[in-house]
């Protein structure tokens, strides 16, 4: 083959891989630009409801828990209905199945999920990990769009089917810098595996692990035909699970760093 030829045959070959991984990396999106357009109707229809505003403090408040660790001399005013990261000190009235489903579409459009889904595309393409895209100039937005689609999977099954079903709170309650580093990192990451119910007594986190599960098995709709199988489910399944626990480990220290860099006054333990 003379060497023109060679030179365009390796051309041809060139432009159908970049047309291949834009065809693909437009699948991805439209699949993640689905995904977030429904919870964005379901969010829009349960935000009309008047059960998804902030709960006011009021004189006698029904059934309040209280955030572990050690208690404030004066209560503290109820937390809104939608945050999921709970600090010491603070009071939060339990969620019904309806409040958790309205917290549960709130949290998927906090900054931090969109810095998750990054992150989490970010570090495959960096080690070439699941989802098996390759490394070539579309493969990182493949993974960001399948990064976006798992992780708002896992929180909608978890949070607005399993959590409600189960009578689960979904909640993360922070424990505080009043006890020790090493007890606070057991804590956080032991989350994955132990939550409260809807009366505040601890119990085995069912809904998180059925909700990761639930999502890790969805990713057969989308992720490549290699890692369409047992094994990569399982791997996808605890992985997931392991980013639970650093998830959990990074918002037990995220307050004490925000306040350390004076971005937020210190809270009162």
């Amino acid at each position: 083959m003379a060497p023109r030829d060679r030179s365009r045959n390796a051309n041809a070959l060139m432009n159908s891989a970049q047309a291949n991984s834009f065809v693909r990396l437009g699948s991805i999106a439209r699949m993640a630009l689905l995904t977030i357009g429904l919870c964005a109707a379901s969010c829009l229809a349960a935000a009309q409801s008047p059960a998804s505003t902030q709960f006011a403090a009021a004189s006698n408040p029904p059934a309040l828990l209280n955030a572990p660790g050690p208690q404030p001399a004066a209560p503290e005013p109820v937390v809104s209905a939608t945050a999921k990261y709970v600090e010491p000190g603070w009071q939060v009235l339990p969620l019904d199945a309806h409040g958790k489903i309205v917290q549960t579409l709130h949290d998927l459009y906090a900054p931090e999920s969109f810095l998750g889904f990054v992150s989490a595309a970010g570090y495959s393409q960096l080690v070439n990990g699941q989802p098996h895209y390759g490394v070539d100039r579309g493969a990182f937005g493949e993974r960001l769009g399948a990064a976006a689609i798992r992780d708002s999977s896992q929180d909608l099954f978890t949070g607005a089917v399993f959590a409600p079903m189960l009578h689960q709170d979904p909640r993360y309650y922070v424990l505080g810098d009043g006890h020790s580093f090493t007890r606070r990192i057991l804590y956080a990451v032991s989350r994955s595996l132990i939550t409260r119910t809807d009366d505040g007594r601890q119990t085995f986190n069912s809904s998180l692990l059925l909700g990761y599960g639930a999502a890790a098995a969805l990713t057969d709709a989308y992720y490549p035909q290699g890692d369409r199988t047992a094994k990569g489910t399982a791997k996808t399944y605890g992985a997931s699970i392991g980013g639970a626990a650093l998830g959990f480990a990074f918002h037990e220290f995220m307050g004490d760093a925000l306040e350390t860099a004076h971005l937020r006054k210190r809270q009162p333990q």
